[in-house]
């Protein structure tokens, strides 16, 4: 967020560096508010390309292999052309090439991914036959069949969009 901040930063003072370096150029004189104007538009561009832009980057910061099983997408009113297209807040992706398949059960990573929050991984299991999904962190490492035996199960809607991904287009 830091860094955004800072080419956000970048961004309107390069847009009123050009203005000046424009003027000094053709020797034209333009009025006092272009560079502040052109700095402002600069940021608000660059803030508008960082929000719908941050889904496909956070895409390709995970690597190949990973299957987008559901999205959320917000309007806001501090950004108010989120109305008019909303922007993905946050997304949660499977690992495909990672996930393997055991008597109906699907063991893969889950990948939980926000905009402004931090990032998780979470090893999940997802039982395709009952419906139901457990996360194996803090489990005792050992066979699949214990580590699935102390979970905590959640029992899911049939049409939840993670478990139909996890299923279908995992298994």
């Amino acid at each position: 967020m830091l860094l955004e901040f800072i080419a956000t930063i970048t961004a309107g003072v390069g847009a009123a560096g050009f203005i000046l370096g424009l003027q000094k150029l053709t020797r034209i004189k333009f009025p006092k508010w272009a560079m502040p104007a052109a700095a402002g538009a600069a940021m608000l561009a660059f803030a508008i390309w960082s929000d719908y832009s941050w889904y496909t980057r956070a895409l390709d910061g995970i690597g190949e292999g990973k299957v987008v099983a559901t999205t959320i997408e917000k309007s806001q009113v501090w950004r108010p052309w989120t109305y008019l297209v909303p922007v993905t807040t946050r997304f949660v992706a499977l690992d495909k090439d990672g996930a393997t398949v055991e008597d109906g059960t699907v063991l893969t990573d889950m990948y939980l991914m926000a905009r402004r929050g931090d990032a998780a991984i979470v090893p999940t299991a997802f039982d395709c036959i009952q419906g139901r999904r457990a996360d194996l962190v803090g489990l005792k490492k050992g066979p699949i069949n214990e580590m699935l035996a102390q979970a905590d199960w959640y029992a899911m809607q049939s049409d939840n969009p993670i478990l139909r991904t996890a299923c279908d287009a995992l298994r």
